[in-house]
């Protein structure tokens, strides 16, 4: 597996970087003119080859979104030596209606709405950077815009007027997070109807922040979507409805990660125990737990939005991930290890 060269300091928590940046108006004034412009100016830069490490940026709504990429994430991260950054939107204090169980875990009343919406934010930020460190994520960027209430409306966020989150400011993050990161992938959740609204808001923000790189520096932007090994993936383009920079390709099928590879002694490992490291982490969301061990594949869609070579590097990219990871494993009648 060929290693690439990174570029000076890309391996630095770009997170810290933006946190710094966006502490005074000023500089968020800056970032989102360079954002509106497109970021002209910037030099393009060569495409990664088949061999390339990775380097993946997740734009999220809430703390836990990301458990839908898991092992995606994981064996990127460990396999491919990849570098893997999460940017979450939101704290996800809204959640505080499934807290009941992790009351006594953090010694909270986090059922109570003021209780839960104050002591919330600082929880579910630990318990996303320990399923990061589970997932071997690189850096994870909090932006701490309100998690209101649960909506399938992205309009209550992004609508003319919207004041829930602060748009310049999410906005120049996410620009700055692509422009410092140099990412070849952007996963998001695909924006389906049934979807949470902010998870919709979330994605869309991304996209348009793809969309105004120069092409030639344009990660390849993918949604993702659970499917079940039996069941049929979409052949459609998909849209959402009033959001044109949701549209898919409709000239390529879905890629898929196959969280049941089999791996260690006798196989009786598979990636589904990584993906339950990372939901175990977030205590605070009790519904969340009954995801542990579910799920088969995930699928991700193309975007529309045009970069260099999107297909050909997608296609690498899931090819590598179909690879074995793990050497298998034999004993003796003893139990050592045989080489």
């Amino acid at each position: 597996m060929g290693l690439g060269l990174a570029k000076p300091g890309r391996n630095r928590p770009i997170g810290r970087v933006i946190d710094r940046f966006l502490a005074s108006r000023a500089a968020r004034t800056a970032v989102l003119t360079g954002a509106a412009l497109g970021l002209a100016g910037c030099a393009g830069a060569p495409r990664p080859t088949a061999d390339h490490t990775p380097r993946v940026l997740c734009v999220v709504a809430h703390p836990d979104d990301e458990t839908g990429f898991a092992g995606t994430l994981y064996k990127i991260a460990t396999h491919l030596g990849g570098a893997c950054d999460i940017l979450v939107i939101t704290n996800g204090e809204a959640g505080y209606k499934y807290s009941t169980l992790a009351e006594v875990v953090y010694g909270r009343r986090l059922t109570d709405p003021d209780t839960g919406r104050s002591e919330l934010p600082a929880i579910r930020q630990a318990e996303m950077r320990e399923a990061a460190r589970m997932l071997r994520v690189r850096d994870v960027v909090f932006l701490s815009e309100l998690d209101h209430r649960y909506t399938q409306d992205p309009g209550e966020v992004l609508g003319e007027g919207a004041k829930v989150w602060d748009l310049a400011r999410v906005r120049a993050a996410i620009a700055q997070q692509l422009d410092h990161g140099d990412y070849d992938f952007v996963f998001v959740h695909l924006p389906v109807p049934t979807t949470h609204g902010h998870h919709k808001a979330a994605s869309i923000l991304a996209l348009q922040a793809v969309a105004a790189m120069p092409r030639e520096r344009r990660p390849v932007a993918l949604g993702s979507f659970g499917m079940t090994k039996d069941g049929d993936p979409p052949t459609h383009p998909y849209l959402l409805d009033g959001y044109p920079i949701t549209r898919s390709r409709d000239d390529v099928r879905c890629w898929t990660f196959d969280r049941t590879q089999k791996f260690g002694f006798e196989n009786k490992l598979d990636y589904r125990i990584v993906t339950s490291w990372a939901v175990a982490a977030h205590k605070s969301q009790g519904t969340y737990q009954n995801l542990m061990g579910r799920g088969e594949l995930e699928a991700f869609r193309m975007f529309a939005i045009d970069a260099v070579d999107a297909i050909p590097r997608t296609d690498a990219l899931f090819r590598r991930l179909a690879e074995p990871q793990f050497e298998a494993l034999r004993y003796d009648a003893a139990g050592r290890l045989l080489r």
